[in-house]
């Protein structure tokens, strides 16, 4: 079935104009909410997911301008299309990484495009990275052709081996608590033969944000900024206490940074396991107005405020698929 979909689906992308026609039918009162994480000027050493190249971000922003109305995250809520008007989009970025600003920034100016980006913040402004990064990394940079971890083995003996090794661990690791996933992290990097402490350099596509950028992105009235925890733990392997320290110090992180008070916020991993009931009466106490999800989908004026649907957008996303995402018609012809 799902073959099928597709072969129908990537039929409508081809003819000009249909995933737009398609949503006007069926999905004319949804938003969607795109979900990016770094912009690079060329693939990684080890592909990852996550990292998109500019010159496919910025079709995919040109193609926003033309055909949608991209609006901030934030009025998202309060918008709703017109039956015969543009779709409403927001894009959004996660963790903040510093080409958020170096390469993705001017595009925005350039289209106009406004954008949210959740900030990661006990990174902000280190030399150090999330843990993904660090184990991407240490497989570009690793002489072993294999690694046996956890039980397992992985072949690490070309580029695209290397790629599906760094997503499978990326996998297993998501299951264990944060402070036991930093653990194994650090084990692995040192049996790849790496440091773990390894500052990141100014043109790493691993680096985060500095606070002169933040401030500088903020205050352009292009970008606003949102949490997304200090450490980038995924909320339901914490406790109790550390699960709410996680939301309430990134917020005031976040108003440090910006000057303004945080009422966005994205969790971190965003499925429906990532986070519980307790992390979103957590946020409504702490007044954030919206807070985004990775589970894809379009968002309507039922959608919950803190709990709005995504859809993420990777290195492997064609402009036919983007389209698809954008006006829904993969989620409308799978349900």
């Amino acid at each position: 079935m799902d073959s099928i979909i597709k072969s129908l689906a990537h039929g409508l992308a081809a003819l000009a104009g249909a995933p737009r026609v398609f949503q006007r039918v069926f999905a004319h009162d949804s938003a969607a909410i795109l979900m990016y994480h770094a912009i690079t000027k060329a693939q990684l050493p080890v592909a990852d997911w996550c990292f998109v190249q500019e010159d496919r971000f910025e079709e995919q922003m040109a193609y926003l301008k033309e055909y949608c109305r991209v609006v901030p995250l934030k009025d998202v809520p309060s918008v709703t299309n017109a039956k015969n008007g543009r779709p409403v989009v927001a894009v959004t970025f996660d963790d903040g990484f510093q080409n958020n600003y170096d390469i993705a920034f001017p595009v925005l100016k350039k289209w106009g495009i406004p954008a949210t980006i959740f900030l990661a913040t006990a990174f902000i402004g280190s030399n150090n990275t999330v843990w993904f990064c660090r184990i991407n990394e240490a497989l570009s940079k690793t002489s072993l052709t294999y690694v046996e971890w956890e039980g397992m083995k992985f072949d690490l003996s070309s580029r695209s081996a290397r790629a599906n090794a760094h997503s499978a661990i990326q996998t297993q690791l998501k299951r264990y608590a944060h402070p036991q996933l930093l653990e194994k992290v650090s084990h692995l990097i040192e049996m790849l033969a790496c440091r773990t402490d390894e500052p990141m350099p100014a043109k790493s596509p691993y680096r985060m944000l500095g606070t002169r950028e933040i401030w500088e992105m903020s205050r352009s009235g292009l970008v606003d900024f949102g949490a997304h925890t200090c450490s980038h733990a995924i909320l339901s392997g914490l406790s109790l206490a550390d699960r709410k320290r996680e939301i309430a110090d990134s917020l005031a992180d976040v108003e440090r940074l910006t000057g303004h008070p945080c009422t966005l916020f994205a969790y971190p991993n965003g499925g429906a396991n990532d986070y519980a009931p307790c992390d979103v009466e957590a946020l409504r106490e702490k007044n954030v107005n919206v807070a985004v999800t990775t589970i894809g989908g379009p968002n309507d004026q039922t959608a919950p405020s803190l709990e709005l649907r995504r859809y993420g957008i990777g290195d492997d996303t064609s402009m036919a698929y983007f389209k698809l995402l954008t006006h829904h018609v993969l989620w409308k012809l799978r349900k």
